[in-house]
């Protein structure tokens, strides 16, 4: 372990920085190393000062580019370094030193082949084709020098210094050969162990998303032949809620896709944690009297009155909402409270409940992937992923997170994120409410829906049908654009983002250089964090995902028909 820490704070974590750069830092440390013996040995044995000076140099030359590529992350500019330096000393030390007489040709050697494990592409068929020249310039300079340039005065010291470098050379070799092959050995087994995850990740896959499609699949089929009316609306009950654990599962698998191809990507905005505290507290009171607890409570304390946070809201309201759902689903009575407080320039977020808690020996897995507890029963729906992706968000967001949990008495999540105080909130959460009543008569309403799907039009219009609103619909961009120059009395305009020739953002932008008033919702199946902002960017009024959910649909609606 002790060898362990040493190494890593040598040449750094393997697990942390990039392979290439981690292979460099140990090649420029180990040529540092003996480098600097061969100095000592020919500052004390060497009776030129050719020698000694080289060497010299080349230690300082060779330990300055260890640093660097040690703490500075420029793998591109420390290869070009590595390279450059690198042939040149070996070029000067030759030349200087040995001629045909010494052991550096080995090196030199061995050099070629270091640059051919580094490079790759057409960078490599160049550094080799510059390689054989100075292998062929070595060799008129070698043709040219009279044997009296050597530095050996004596058999005795010929052999000596030849033969030490050549011990020293060798046990380079075999170094970074072993490096080479412990990389090669660590590459193969990633691979082994991450094509393990992904067929765990599909067998898993499987039989979650295959569960509420079970149940939507069984019932859909099962409410066309029954008659009372009680027992269909169990079914349609039982069908949202599998729609609704689907959507969430596949939305998961997406955020850990992302997370793990380093792709999710974070959106910084300032916001209210009062405001966002207070948005969850209207959801999660809804889902206490949906799951029917009326004997858990919900809190949520803000010590210091309010905070301006500057981060991504999307990501933090995601992370406390997984740590909530998993608290409502061990919890049954008590209280589950939410508290965020500063301490020491961050701030520092409590999810704690009263509910069954977590075992001692479970606890240290809670964050892996596709792990999934049961206790008591009580956790009959899940992926197993909701806890792995709060944790890699909260590494995204650089802060930290861990758990205190008594078997029996409840647990306790906390993370902590930097904090940088702002005064002023730019990202505005909203707060569930009901449907507008639209003053206008329903039938005076023109909706415009421009969706290349025919089903999800068909949808549209099924949720549009009470409100008795006119609907008009195009099924591309340009259809969508030339209907708008030709009907000026549109009051609302329900826009796809992934449409045929003319996209949705670019088919807003056209309208909106003719008609800069009308609202224009973005209707998508594209819920990344950030396809808002590019939505909102285009002139879009607001913004909605697919699966689309009628309350939330007529709940925009009518506030944009209201004003």
């Amino acid at each position: 372990m002790k060898f362990q820490k040493a190494t890593n704070l040598i040449l750094g974590d393997r697990e942390k920085i990039d392979a290439e750069r981690h292979f460099i830092t140990t090649i420029s440390f180990v040529a540092f190393f003996f480098v600097f013996i061969l100095y000592v040995f020919h500052y004390f044995t060497s009776e030129k000062f050719g020698p000694v000076f080289m060497s010299g140099i080349s230690t300082v030359i060779i330990l300055g580019l260890y640093l660097f590529i040690r703490f500075f992350d420029y793998t591109l500019l420390a290869k070009i370094l590595f390279s450059s330096v690198g042939i040149l000393l070996l070029d000067v030390s030759w030349y200087e030193k040995h001629l045909s007489n010494g052991p550096v040709l080995f090196f030199i050697m061995a050099f070629g082949g270091l640059i051919v494990w580094i490079w790759e592409g057409i960078v490599l068929s160049s550094l080799i084709f510059l390689y054989i020249l100075n292998i062929l310039m070595l060799y008129l300079i070698d043709l040219k020098s009279p044997v009296s340039d050597s530095i050996y005065l004596t058999k005795e010291a010929r052999s000596i210094d030849i033969y030490f470098n050549f011990l020293i050379y060798s046990i380079i070799l075999i170094v970074l050969l072993n490096s080479i092959k412990r990389d090669f050995v660590r590459q193969k087994e990633r691979a082994v162990r991450s094509d393990k995850l992904k067929s765990a990740f599909l067998a898993n896959m499987s039989h979650e998303i295959r569960t509420p499609m079970n149940a939507i699949v069984g019932f859909s089929g099962l409410i066309e032949d029954e008659n009372d009316e009680l027992v269909r609306n169990q079914y349609v009950n039982i069908i949202k809620n599998s729609s609704d654990s689907l959507l969430k599962l596949i939305d998961d698998i997406i955020d850990l896709s992302k997370i793990e191809a380093g792709d999710l990507q974070l959106v910084q905005a300032e916001f209210s944690v009062k405001a966002m505290f207070k948005e969850l507290e209207s959801i999660y009171l809804l889902e206490l009297q949906k799951k029917n607890k009326p004997n858990l409570s919900l809190k949520f304390n803000l010590p210091s009155g309010d905070i301006i946070l500057q981060a991504d809201p999307f990501r933090m309201r995601q992370v406390l909402m997984n740590l909530l759902n998993n608290a409502l689903k061990f919890t049954n009575q008590g209280t589950i409270e939410v508290t965020c407080q500063k301490k020491n320039g961050e701030l520092l977020f409590e999810v704690k409940d009263s509910g069954v808690g977590i075992p001692l020996n479970d606890q240290a897995k809670v964050f892996e992937r596709f792990v999934k507890f049961d206790y008591h029963g009580l956790n009959n729906e899940g992926s197993g992923i909701g806890l792995s992706i709060v944790e890699k968000i909260i590494h995204l967001l650089q802060g930290k997170i861990w758990l205190e949990s008594t078997e029996g008495k409840g647990t306790s999540f906390f993370f902590t994120i930097p904090y940088n105080s702002t005064k002023k909130a730019t990202f505005a959460f909203e707060t569930p409410k009901e449907i507008i009543n639209i003053m206008l008569p329903s039938s005076a309403v023109k909706i415009l829906v421009v969706e290349d799907d025919p089903v999800s039009f068909l949808l549209l219009k099924e949720i549009f049908k009470p409100t008795n609103y006119q609907i008009f619909h195009a099924d591309n961009g340009l259809k969508g654009v030339d209907f708008m120059r030709q009907n000026t009395d549109i009051d609302l305009i329900l826009m796809d983002v992934n449409l045929p020739g003319l996209n949705g953002h670019d088919a807003t932008k056209e309208i909106r250089s003719f008609n800069p008033s009308v609202p224009i919702i973005a209707q998508t199946a594209n819920a990344m964090s950030g396809d808002m902002e590019k939505a909102i960017s285009a002139g879009c009024s607001d913004f909605i995902t697919k699966p689309i959910k009628a309350k939330i649909l007529l709940d925009k609606v009518g506030f944009f028909l209201a004003k």
